[in-house]
């Protein structure tokens, strides 16, 4: 057993968890790990694709030839893992992700909620205690970013604790996707800031990072920026039509390829970044930096266990713009196939096939275009916040008198205002008229009070016992509002996700590398259980986890 350092048992003290029930690390000479072998290794890899349903693996695997092929081909595949809670987003996601547990533990409900102390909206990693650090010279990030709102340790927190040798290297283009994946401390936490330039966070360093430093003073985003976006193969061999009538991207794109990183004529210089990210350039480049990045700390390659989070965000980006069935995602998918493919190559020659292994998940899927759908006879369509604060309010004035008493909604999540709240407290059924008001609306399937949603965890009903798994105390709105299936809540985007539906909440658990054997496993699992298998390969415990060691792919 690895003894635990000063450093590590402070944060076990800070997350409260017993030493007692902490296992350590294994090295070259302990005993047989989860996987019965006497090599753990050394590298512990888990790769994000941000926005990927479950069935991409099956639907658009015929394009695939590098990466992604590989991951379906010699990993071990769960084909029936779903998250298990209702707000299926990229923060939420990331963080049951990175801690194995899910929001009524690690407390991240949404990307972004509102504060009722401060009375406004805010990021999950929002942190005005520190300040963004921006690589290349560009203008630091309007906030900070951290995870001071993350109630639960890290896969990674967990691994520097148990040896402080630990190297933690995480990146995305989203902060709240590498930071969920880091916790509190890293080596290298790294993302594309609103800036439009590389980033990170005084909370986990003082200084720019040398090596991220130097890898992109040689790589200029820059340098894509007359590159055209085309598909990769004949127009032939994807499916469905190229230019859905629904679809809405942004306006320097048509819904047709080609699609031009500076955008069409008139196009402002600064549109680039926003379309560069949009592509599957973004995810190359994401892919070249974790390479450079493995090799630089030379991840896996010392006496040590290292962690490496890379999040790759282009599909979820492609996807909210042109829809899951569009052209521009199974194209995202062939590059990103290839980029995997470059990853895990020279992580094979760099840190060995057999000394590092790969977690692979995404942080949600994602629904059809409602339109779309309508068109076919479906029942669909959006259900905007702006129309449920209306609903409510009005029910509300005609109930109790002049307001406000709504003080806002957040998709899911509709917030009183404290004299409603503290009404609602003590006489519960002042809430009935806006429950009853917000129910009848087009679109609503159930509407659910906050104060009773922490006892239906274990309900019987799934989207009671979804909507429980999404609940937070302090933080939840008082009223959770669960839409009908493909209805979504939002008209910014053509398509988007969050909801208890399969087409959200069913996404892909893979694990490739030596401790596993290949093959589809019909076992329910998770998200939340692929950082606590990845652990249990290295010896280390996850006490207070909500996921579970999927011991039926271990050898």
């Amino acid at each position: 057993m690895t003894r635990v350092g000063l450093a590590g048992l402070c944060v076990l003290l800070l997350w409260g968890h017993p030493l007692s029930r902490f296992h350590g690390v294994a090295s070259e000479h302990s005993p047989q790990s989860a996987a019965g072998t006497t090599s753990p290794p050394r590298l512990l890899v888990i790769v994000v694709v941000d926005q990927m349903r479950f069935e991409y693996l099956d639907r658009y695997s015929s394009l695939w030839s590098a990466g992604l092929k590989r991951l379906t081909t010699e990993g071990a595949v769960f084909d029936q893992a779903f998250y298990p809670y209702l707000n299926t987003v990229t923060c939420a996601g990331h963080a049951t992700i990175g801690t194995g547990t899910f929001p009524p533990t690690h407390g991240i409900i949404m990307n972004e909620w509102w504060q009722r102390s401060e009375r406004r909206r805010a990021s999950c990693t929002d942190d005005p205690g520190v300040t963004s650090l921006s690589y290349g010279g560009g203008s630091a990030d309007r906030v900070g970013h951290s995870t001071s709102r993350l109630r639960a340790p890290t896969l990674a927190d967990r691994l520097r604790a148990a040896s402080p040798t630990a190297r933690v290297v995480t990146l995305s283009m989203k902060p709240r996707s590498t930071v969920m994946m880091a916790g509190k401390a890293a080596t290298a936490v790294t993302w594309f800031g609103d800036s439009n330039a590389w980033s990170t966070s005084t909370a986990y360093t003082t200084r720019l990072v040398p090596e991220v430093e130097a890898f992109v003073a040689h790589n200029p985003v820059d340098r894509d920026r007359h590159e055209v976006w085309e598909r990769t193969y004949d127009t032939g061999r994807y499916q469905g039509i190229d230019d859905e009538p629904s679809e809405r991207p942004r306006p320097a794109w048509t819904p047709r390829f080609p699609h031009p990183l500076a955008g069409v004529k008139g196009t402002t210089p600064l549109e680039f970044y926003n379309l560069w990210e949009r592509s599957p350039y973004s995810d190359a480049y994401l892919g070249k930096m974790a390479a450079a990045q493995s090799r630089s700390f030379q991840l896996g390659q010392r006496d040590a266990v290292d962690f490496l989070g890379v999040s790759f965000s282009a599909v979820d980006y492609v996807g909210h713009d042109f829809g899951p069935n569009s052209h521009e995602v199974q194209d995202a998918l062939v590059r990103l196939d290839r980029t995997l493919g470059d990853l895990f190559t020279h992580l094979d020659n760099t840190v060995g096939r057999g000394r590092y292994v790969v977690g692979f998940s995404s942080d949600h899927g994602v629904a059809d275009i409602p339109e779309a759908l309508r068109r076919g006879g479906v029942d669909a369509g959006r259900v905007l916040n702006t129309s449920v604060q209306k609903a409510a309010e009005a029910a509300m004035v005609a109930a109790h008198g002049p307001g406000p008493h709504v003080a806002h909604v957040e998709y899911t999540n509709l917030y009183l205002t404290d004299a409603a709240r503290a009404r609602a407290a003590a006489v519960p059924s002042s809430l009935t008229p806006l429950i009853e008001a917000v129910s009848k609306m087009d679109g609503v399937m159930r509407v659910f009070r906050g104060d009773g949603l922490a006892q239906g965890r274990a309900s019987a009903d799934a989207i009671e016992r979804a909507a429980a798994l999404s609940y937070f105390a302090g933080e939840s709105g008082d009223v959770t509002i669960v839409l009908k299936p493909n209805w979504i809540g939002t008209d910014t985007s053509t398509t988007t996700h969050g909801s208890a539906q399969p087409y959200d909440q069913h996404v892909p658990v893979v694990f490739m590398g030596a401790p596993f054997k290949p093959g589809r496993y019909s076992t329910p699992a998770t998200p939340a259980d692929l950082s606590v298998t990845l652990a249990s390969l290295v010896g280390l415990a996850m006490p207070g986890a909500d996921g579970k060691v999927l011991t039926q792919a271990l050898r």
